[in-house]
C-alpha cells in the first residue's frame, strides 16, 4: 500500500486500472457471445431432420419434442388460417435491405394459435403479392421469442415489428400463445425467401473480444511504465 500511495502518477494508476476491468469486462463479454454462437449452430446441425408435430403439441411442456432450434413439421398445417401479419424491420438478405414476414395463424377445429417467421421480403413488398398458403410447407426451427429493449417499443395497431416479442403479440392480438415461435426453412411461399439458420450472420465476436484483451494489455502497460514498475 505504501508503494501505491508513492505512485508517481496515482490518478493515471487508478483510472487506468478502471479502464482495464472495462475492457477485460467487454473482452468477455464478446468471447462468452462466441461461445454462445457455437452452441446455437451445433443445436441447429444436430437437430437436422424434421419431426413431425402437431399445433396442439407445441403448448405441451414436452422437452424432448418442444426445445429452441428444435427442427419440426406441424403436419396440420393445412387447417391454419390467417389472422394477421406483421414484418420485423431492417433485416438484410444476401447484402439487400427487407423485412421479416411474420404472420399468427389459428387453427380450424382447435383455434389455437402459432406464430410463424415466413422469411424475407424485399423493401418494396406488395402484402397482396407475398406468399401464398398451398405454397407453404410449415417445417422450420422453434425460436425463443425476442425481448422488448429499450428506446424500441413495438406501436399498437402497426404493420411493423421491431422484434418477436411474445408478451406484445398477445397483447395485441388477444390470443395465447405457444412456448416458441417458428422460423420456416422450407417451401416459405410465393414472393418470401427462406431464412437459412444453419448459415447465419457471422458476428465478429471473437475478433471483437482480442481486440478489446490487446486494448487491456496496452493501457497495463502505459500504467506500470509511466509509474516506473516496469
Amino acid at each position: 500500500m505504501e508503494k501505491l500511495s508513492n505512485l508517481e502518477h496515482k490518478f493515471l494508476f487508478y483510472f487506468g486500472s478502471l479502464v482495464v476491468i472495462l475492457f477485460i469486462s467487454l473482452s468477455y463479454w464478446q468471447f462468452n457471445s462466441y461461445l454462445q454462437d457455437k452452441e446455437t449452430i451445433q443445436k441447429i446441425v444436430d437437430t437436422e431432420k424434421p419431426i413431425p408435430v402437431t399445433l396442439s403439441d407445441l403448448y405441451t411442456n414436452n422437452q424432448e419434442i418442444i426445445f429452441e432450434y428444435n427442427n419440426i413439421q406441424i403436419i396440420d398445417g393445412d387447417e391454419l388460417d390467417i389472422v394477421k401479419t406483421w414484418y420485423l424491420r431492417s433485416r438484410v438478405h444476401n447484402g439487400e435491405n427487407g423485412y421479416h414476414l411474420v404472420t399468427l395463424y389459428k387453427h380450424k377445429i382447435s383455434e389455437r394459435n402459432i406464430l410463424v417467421k415466413n422469411g424475407w421480403v424485399p423493401l418494396d413488398k406488395n402484402i397482396d403479392k407475398t406468399f401464398l398458403n398451398k405454397d407453404i410447407v410449415f417445417i422450420g426451427r422453434l425460436i425463443n421469442y425476442d425481448k422488448q429493449t429499450f428506446g424500441q417499443d413495438d406501436i399498437p395497431n402497426s404493420e411493423y415489428l421491431f422484434r418477436v416479442d411474445k408478451e406484445f403479440l398477445e397483447n395485441e392480438t388477444q390470443t395465447n400463445l405457444p412456448n416458441f415461435y417458428i422460423t420456416l426453412t422450407t417451401s416459405c411461399g410465393s414472393g418470401v425467401e427462406c431464412i437459412n439458420l444453419t448459415d447465419p450472420y457471422d458476428a465478429p465476436h471473437l475478433s471483437y473480444s482480442f481486440q478489446w484483451l490487446f486494448f487491456a494489455v496496452c493501457l497495463i502497460v502505459v500504467i506500470f511504465r509511466k509509474n516506473k514498475i516496469i
